[in-house]
């Protein structure tokens, strides 16, 4: 086959393939498949029904349900439909006019313009995304920076207000129980619209070189007596490195996992290994708890989502900008047998 005809057949079935993608839009996925499947039957019962002069041709069309299974589910459906569109080619190879080569020849190419395709079109729909989740969250950043802006002011008036009234009464007064009440309300509301604000503003970090044992060892100290709880770090390298990186921030960062891991394992201590690699430093911070639910794993890094009663949702949101912003990445592995484990990973390059 000339480049010619490559060019010319290849254009062909993008014309057709975007055609019939388009026009069904709106049809669910599953008839989407059977057509494309029913499209690949009729090119096979084509090929038996012709002479085999015309076989040439026909293998052209396999292109076709190929292009549209790689549209539909990206590389998964490519290289289903190059492997469906193979087996049906090599069942018709005996009385096809391709050699052995020429068929060997056209079957690769079927599984590289299905891997080359799926690709593509599982890249472009991770970019789409990413880009409109970074929409949606600038959008919902703007909306809750401004309520938060405009009820900081009077819950701060409440509290000030409280707190004098308050000091005028006696603790074991029935009033003064009620104030203490609304005193707590207002200062987690204030824990919340605090929290907006920090998600909501862009991040400016003051990165400097940091000893990164003296400041887990900091935040260790910080959290481990409030919470009565035992914490063991294991630092595996002998010579531990000073990175750069903002050290408040990621105190923040710690601090948050290392509530969330003792919350989630009570009775139990919670671990904490550091190692380096040539590039980079990894955290570990392990719990013993129960471990995420599955249905939960995709949204825990998802602004204001959150299974606790008294939650924000913006702790691991907020843990997650401030990872990205050391141009880091956190992931995390849980069973219910196990529980979980954050990964940090942060460049020692930056």
């Amino acid at each position: 086959m000339t480049d010619g005809e490559i060019f010319a057949t290849f254009n062909f079935v993008k014309g057709w393939s975007k055609f019939v993608y388009c026009w069904g839009k709106s049809i669910p996925h599953g008839i989407k498949r059977t057509v494309i499947f029913l499209v690949l039957i009729g090119i096979f019962l084509w090929q038996i029904k012709t002479p085999s002069i015309r076989h040439v041709f026909l293998f052209r069309l396999y292109y076709l349900p190929i292009f549209m299974g790689s549209l539909l589910d990206g590389l998964r459906g490519g290289i289903l439909l190059a492997t469906l569109s193979s087996f049906f080619s090599f069942c018709v190879s005996n009385q096809s006019s391709l050699d052995r080569l020429d068929l060997l020849f056209e079957i690769t190419l079927f599984y590289f313009f299905g891997v080359i395709t799926g690709f593509l079109v599982n890249r472009e729909k991770r970019e789409r995304e990413k880009a409109k989740e970074a929409q949606d969250l600038a959008l919902l950043g703007k909306a809750a920076a401004a309520i938060a802006h405009e009820l900081r002011t009077p819950l701060v008036v409440i509290g000030g207000f409280s707190r004098i009234v308050q000091k005028q009464l006696p603790p074991e007064s029935l009033s003064w129980k009620k104030l203490d009440i609304i005193l707590k309300e207002a200062k987690w509301m204030e824990d919340i619209i605090q929290g907006i604000l920090d998600f909501s503003k862009p991040l400016e970090l003051e990165l400097k070189p940091t000893n990164i044992k003296s400041l887990i060892e900091e935040v260790v100290s910080l959290v481990a007596p409030e919470k009565e709880r035992k914490i063991q770090v294991r630092f595996v390298n002998p010579v531990l490195k000073e990175i750069r990186l903002d050290p408040d921030r990621f105190k923040q960062v710690l601090i948050n996992l290392l509530n969330n891991a003792i919350q989630a394992s009570p009775d139990k201590p919670v671990k904490i290994n550091v190692f380096f690699t040539d590039e980079s430093m990894i955290i570990e911070i392990i719990d013993q708890g129960p471990g995420i639910p599955k249905e939960y794993q995709a949204k825990i890094f998802e602004p204001f989502f959150s299974t606790k009663a008294r939650g924000t949702g913006l702790g691991l949101a907020i843990v997650k900008k401030i990872i990205n912003a050391h141009k880091g990445k956190i992931s995390f592995r849980t069973s219910p047998e196990k529980g979980t484990t954050f990964v940090i990973t942060i460049p020692t390059n930056l």
